[in-house]
């Protein structure tokens, strides 16, 4: 959940509320995991650079683009977690991992962003009323 958000929000906001929500979210993923700490939050603020590159495109405010990225980003996210892990020695079982754990989470992350993305959008104009232009 935490991954969608910062991907929906960084969408929506741009690279700078992304790294707030990627370093607040990473922190508590890190804090409530028995991984080397730092290793969440690194990996979600690489996913956030990378989601950047995508604020204010075509689409931006459309279901379409957070679907689209949602997929290969939760991919990149659990993949760099996984060899962050395997480089400070532990052991990972590539493809145990990618069939079983990495396909399926990203799968379910992309439904998880069909519900979540809406709900981002309205707190966004909530919080950034346009003005009305005559």
């Amino acid at each position: 959940m935490v991954l969608v958000i910062v991907i929906g929000w960084t969408i929506l906001r741009g690279l700078r509320h992304g790294v707030v929500w990627a370093v607040i979210g990473g922190l508590s993923l890190d804090l409530l995991s028995g991984g080397p700490f730092g290793l969440f939050t690194l990996a979600m603020l690489v996913v956030t650079l990378v989601t950047s590159l995508f604020h204010g495109r075509l689409f931006g405010s459309s279901i379409i683009l957070p679907l689209s990225l949602t997929f290969p980003l939760s991919l990149l996210f659990n993949g760099l977690a996984l060899l962050l892990l395997n480089l400070l020695g532990r052991p990972v079982v590539w493809d145990e991992a990618f069939s079983a754990v990495l396909v399926p989470v990203a799968i379910f992350n992309t439904a998880v962003m069909l519900l979540v993305f809406p709900l981002l959008y309205m707190l966004n104009r909530w919080l950034n009323p346009q003005p009305l232009s005559f």
